[in-house]
């Protein structure tokens, strides 16, 4: 009989304690929520390009400015959107899971182009030249950052912190709060330090060397519209003297 005791007795230690690891064990689970396995994506928009007229004076106006011609506006639109869902993870608890994030990334760049200057004329082309290197940056620029942000975007994903369970639409608000200003923060921070590469590249094209050569052979064709019409005036006057 004592022996049998001594038997129970060892077993019923022997659950207790499995008892208590595996409740604990369940406790652990329940007071942190499992990793986010999120979806990401980057949808590309080309739409194609605007060109608008206004005149020197009102494009200077525009930009507080007083030397500039032309310019391109708007190229670039960078829109994201995050999806989440709550999982039951017992105890009344709910954990928010961040699903899926996707950025729709749009170029929609617009040339304002003078129209003080026929489209016909040297002046015109010129400036039009100048403005589709422009262009021709913010279209590579583009191309390259698509692939760079498809690449951050999991980057972000894979170092979102794990949030702790919710009981209240109140928490679970927060939690979502939290989540998406994290994963926002991170991009857009990205986004910065490209858009800011990109304008380097826009910056070189609008050097003071740049403007000077532009601006002398602006004054070129000033003086070969002069000439035009010099020669022409002297065609309608020897015609007039026969």
């Amino acid at each position: 009989m004592r022996k049998y005791s001594q038997f129970f007795l060892c077993f019923s230690f022997f659950m207790l304690a499995t008892f208590f690891v595996s409740t604990s064990s369940a406790y652990a689970v329940v007071d942190r929520c499992p990793r986010h396995k999120i979806k990401t994506s980057v949808k590309s928009k080309k739409l194609k390009t605007k060109f608008l007229r206004a005149s020197v004076q009102g494009i200077n106006e525009y930009l507080n400015s007083h030397s500039v011609l032309a310019f391109v506006s708007n190229p670039i639109d960078v829109i994201p959107e995050l999806k989440f869902r709550l999982k039951d993870i017992g105890y009344g608890r709910y954990c928010v899971m961040l699903d899926e994030v996707r950025v729709t990334y749009i170029s929609a760049p617009r040339i304002v182009m003078p129209k003080d200057y026929k489209k016909s004329s040297c002046e015109y082309k010129l400036i039009l030249k100048h403005e589709n290197r422009h262009l021709n940056v913010h279209y590579k620029y583009y191309d390259k950052s698509v692939g760079q942000y498809k690449a951050f975007l999991g980057r972000i994903a894979r170092d979102v912190p794990l949030s702790v369970p919710v009981t209240t639409s109140e928490e679970a608000q927060a939690v979502r709060d939290n989540l998406e200003y994290y994963f926002i923060d991170k991009f857009y921070t990205q986004v910065g330090k490209s858009i800011a590469e990109m304008r380097k590249l826009q910056d070189k094209i609008d050097s003071k060397q740049e403007y000077t050569f532009t601006g002398r052979k602006i004054d070129r064709c000033a003086a070969k519209e002069e000439n035009k019409d010099l020669q022409n005036s002297k065609v309608f006057l020897e015609t007039r003297d026969e």
